[in-house]
């Protein structure tokens, strides 16, 4: 309980409270026991729910976000181009956004990303990170990263400097709930109690 995470912090045990995968109620509700230094949810450019509040309450209590799976769980990185590459035993195979007319629907956006990247001279995963940065100082992106040329790849995100017309057009190709397909199976989003708005 946060009760019980605000005493710990009283002892000196932990530093700071954050908290994963909620939604804007919960966050205020924590909130008012303790202060939350961050909350970490899912987002990106095909996952864009956290503008609908969560963006909002956090700026508005002086809480920090981090966004993780920024990349959309390595759709954004316009290396996934068909569905059935992929392991039997990846864990992407069961969300609806990497089944079937989704994964076309969804790999349209990428394409037309893909385009924004010859004129930026980035790839896209650079783009996707650069993105995520001009939407705030208090936004901090974690992408997963298992080997050193991505992790240097992802890193010169922070050189990519995109203007008000390069959100402008990307905004165009992935709007706010653009992205075809839930990104949790519907238990998953039970369990974790996700809204089901269409870019979730």
């Amino acid at each position: 309980s946060m009760e019980a995470l605000a005493k710990l912090v009283q002892q000196g045990k932990i530093r700071h409270i954050g908290l994963s995968e909620v939604k804007s109620d919960t966050i205020r509700r924590a909130n008012a026991v303790h202060q939350l230094t961050a909350i970490q949810n899912e987002y990106s450019l095909w996952t864009r729910d956290p503008e609908r509040d969560v963006l909002k309450t956090c700026r508005e209590l002086g809480i920090g976000f981090v966004s993780y799976s920024p990349l959309g769980r390595g759709f954004l990185s316009g290396k996934l181009t068909d569905p059935n590459a992929l392991a039997d035993n990846d864990f992407r195979k069961m969300f609806p956004r990497f089944q079937g007319e989704n994964f076309i629907q969804n790999n349209k956006i990428v394409t037309a990303l893909i385009t924004m990247t010859k004129q930026k001279q980035c790839t896209l995963a650079q783009l996707a990170l650069a993105w995520v940065l001009a939407q705030g100082n208090d936004i901090v992106p974690i992408p997963g990263t298992r080997r050193i040329p991505y992790l240097e790849e992802n890193i010169a995100a922070i050189n990519i400097k995109l203007t008000a017309e390069d959100l402008q057009e990307i905004e165009k190709i992935a709007p706010l709930g653009a992205a075809a397909g839930t990104r949790y199976t519907p238990e998953m989003m039970q369990l974790y109690g996700i809204d089901d708005f269409k870019s979730l």
